[in-house]
Formats: C-alpha cells, structure tokens, sequence
C-alpha cells in the first residue's frame, strides 16, 4: 500500500512539472497567451495527487510491519491454543489429585471416626459457681477405674480422684474461684478439659 502512494507521488511530481515546463514555453512564446481554467484545473489536481502521495507514504502502513502484526498474531493464537491445552491438563490432573485427596481424606475421616469413638469419655460442667456458702461441688462421670487430676492455674495439683471399679461418679469440692485443668486417665487413654469456677453469685 506504501508503495502505490510513492508511485503515485512520484508520477504526480513528474506530470507536474511536464506540464509546468510546457505552459512556461508556451507564455514565453507568446506573452498574450491565457492559461485557460482546464490548465488550471489540470495543475492543482495534480498538486492535489502529489499531496495525496505525500501523505500516505508516510500514513500507511508499511508491508513488513503488516507482515510482522500478522505473523506475532498468529504467534499469540497459537500460544493460546498451547495455554489453553495446558490448562485443561492440569484442570485434569488437579481434578485427579482432589479425587485421590477426597478418598484419602474419607478414609482418614472413617478412621478418626472409629479412633474418636473408642475414646475416653467423661462427662462434668465445665461452668460453675461458688453458692453462697463458698462452695461447688463438681460430679465427675467417667467409666470405671478412670483417675482425674485437677490443677489450677498456677499448674499446682489442687487434688487427685481415683477412680473406682464400679464407675460411680466421683465428686470434688470446690473453694476458690478460678480457672482448673482437668486431666482424665484411664489406661493409655487420657483426655484434657478446663473447668471455670465462678465466685458467689449475688
């Protein structure tokens, strides 16, 4: 496209000046002679062409750069088409490891669940309060031969419950308000809970 506005500049230029040198001869000639209106016309149509030709060499874009455009185009298409193949792969496989994953974590979950039920289980407020005579009295529910051991805050052993081979409940009497800790043993098996005592409530 370049191109054709260069020639058509070119051949602008070249008729212009034909026909610039003819009328000169022609006045020289003969002084009285008149440049008639389709002379007129003539020259500033091909000024106008030259301008145009002018104009788009420089405006219009160059073969070599279309070519370019066209070719990192189709470069960028086909690098989409890649991505996208790619992508799909690794949806694929990330949609094969979540299934791995699931039933990995089903069986994890069947197991923490068949370990979670053979674990130890007491049963006691954790929530109390002082009455009015300064004391709490906490049952503890657990099965046979289970022992607790309560600490206060301070990490200080405040008493220790042996458990019995019946499982009746085991009781302890609360003086102080605070926070406890409260560790059940039964065998291998042990289980932690806090228990907060409260003072006198008005």
């Amino acid at each position: 496209m370049k191109k054709l506005f260069i020639l058509l500049m070119i051949l602008a230029a070249i008729c212009f000046v034909t026909v610039w040198i003819y009328q000169t001869r022609r006045l020289k000639r003969n002084a009285q002679a008149s440049i008639s209106k389709g002379q007129v016309v003539i020259n500033w149509g091909l000024i106008i062409l030259f301008v145009i030709g002018l104009v788009g060499t420089f405006v219009a874009p160059d073969g070599k750069t279309t070519g370019t455009v066209q070719h990192q185009s189709a470069t960028e298409h086909a690098s989409t088409k890649i991505s996208k193949a790619q992508s799909s792969s690794t949806t694929a496989k990330a949609a094969s490891s979540a299934a791995s994953s699931s039933q990995s974590g089903s069986s994890s979950s069947s197991s923490s669940s068949s370990s979670s039920s053979s674990q130890l289980q007491v049963d006691f407020p954790t929530d109390v309060s002082l009455n009015k005579t300064g004391d709490a009295t906490v049952s503890f529910k657990a099965p046979a031969n289970t022992q607790f051991e309560i600490k206060d805050s301070n990490n200080n052993v405040v008493t220790t419950l042996n458990g019995n081979a019946q499982g009746a409940d085991q009781t302890y009497n609360f003086k102080k308000p605070g926070k406890y800790h409260v560790t059940a043993h039964n065998g291998d098996q042990t289980i932690d809970k806090d228990l907060t005592v409260r003072g006198i409530s008005q």
